[in-house]
Formats: structure tokens, sequence, C-alpha cells
């Protein structure tokens, strides 16, 4: 695990000023603007699940659950508090990022819809961050190091010689440990990479499984495989 810097310790970036009166600073800006546009997304995901319960139930039905059974559709319903509600925020991440409304006229994409509506209010930030879920993938990552309430480090799992990325993002840190291994979707902001706030944890001994189906999948089909088998996971209470 990284160390955490000292309040009162001088900046790692070399000012020789405190930590505290430098990029500690910084950093808390940097959180105060994610803040800023995890609350954009957050009502811009419960706007859409409001104004379009009906065509939201189907998508879940036809595409989020579309090749689980009823008995897993049921530990889903039963699973515990937690991990319902990661599952609500993951189904309505996806949703937005690359979801379809079937059997609607004219605009049938929820990241327009929401776009377009302008009762949600949407800065600039807000409205630039929403566009990148459509535009950035789900991948497996492996997280290398964690300082929860400040960063980690990750690699994609499904590379041989993959890249570290360092993500300033205290929400996701909490959530995770080093050596994980997790679904993510990494977002471009004006202070680096952070998580788009959608989690999906894989234990240890179905990694080799998993790997199989996803190195089997083309492009198109990569996150659905990886969501589905993560759905399976939860309805088992793995």
């Amino acid at each position: 695990m990284s160390k955490k810097v000292q309040r009162n310790a001088p900046c790692p970036c070399g000012s020789g000023k405190k930590y505290k009166k430098c990029c500690k600073v910084n950093e808390r800006d940097q959180m105060v603007a994610s803040g800023h546009r995890r609350d954009g997304v957050m009502h811009a995901l419960t706007w859409v699940s409001d104004h379009y319960t009906k065509e939201t139930d189907q998508w879940v039905d036809q595409v989020w659950l579309s090749d689980i059974s009823e008995e897993q559709r049921s530990g889903i319903a039963l699973a515990d508090a937690t991990i319902r509600s990661i599952h609500d925020v993951n189904l309505l991440e996806y949703l937005v990022a690359a979801g379809r409304y079937s059997d609607m006229e004219g605009e049938d994409r929820p990241l327009e819809l929401i776009l377009n509506a302008p009762e949600l209010t949407l800065d600039e930030a807000q409205r630039a961050y929403l566009k990148q879920l459509s535009e950035r993938p789900l991948r497996l990552y492996k997280v290398i190091t964690c300082v929860a309430g400040e960063s980690f480090t990750v690699s994609d799992a499904m590379l041989e010689k993959a890249e570290q990325i360092t993500i300033n993002d205290a929400y996701a840190s909490r959530m995770l440990d080093v050596e994980d291994v997790v679904g993510l979707r990494l977002m471009q902001t004006p202070a680096g990479w952070e998580a788009s706030g959608a989690v999906y944890h894989f234990p240890t001994e179905y990694l080799e499984e998993l790997g199989d189906l996803l190195r089997a999948a083309d492009d198109d089909a990569f996150s659905a495989t990886m969501i589905h088998f993560w759905l399976k996971l939860v309805a088992a209470h793995v």
C-alpha cells in the first residue's frame, strides 16, 4: 500500500512548501470538482429512471437480465443491501452508457434524453462527463496500489504488459484493496483519471473462467459478457 503524505510534511512536488499548503489544496479543489460531476451524473441517472420507468423496466428485462434465469433474478433481488446498491448504480450507469429504449419513437438513447432535458440544468462539466460514458470502455483492471480515501493504481488485467494508471478518486478507492480485480469505466477529467462510479468486483477463484469468456468476446460483447458474469455471481451471493 502507498504511504500517505502527512499534512505537515514537505510537499512531494518539490515546491519547498508544506503539503497542506501546496498540493493538498489542489487535491481538495479536485475533490470538490469530482463531487460536482458525480452529483450531476447521479441526478441524471435518477431523472431518466423516474421519467422513463416503463422503458427502463423493459430494458432491464430484455438487456440487463437478458440471459439471467428467474431463479437467478430472485437471487439478485435477495442480495445483501450493499450489493444491491452497487448493482443499481452499475445498472443505471450501463443504461446511460450503452442503452437504447426499444419500441420508442424518436430519440431512444437515455444519454441523449438526459442531455436534451433542460430541467436537469446540467453545466458544461457535468454534460462533458456524461458524454464520456458512451465513449470510455468498461474494462477489467487489477488494483496495484491503493490509498483509501485518496487514490489507487490499476493495470489492465487482460494485457500481459499493461500501463499502470493512477486514479485520484476518493470514492472508488474506499471500495478497493490491493490485488482486487474489478470492472471499471475510467473517465478523463482535468485532474486526470477517475472511475465512473460503476464497480464490478470479481473473486479470485472466478478470474480464470471470466478471462476465458472475455478473450472469446469481441469488442461489442466485452461489456455485456463481463456484466452478465458478475450478475450470476451476485445471484449466487458469491
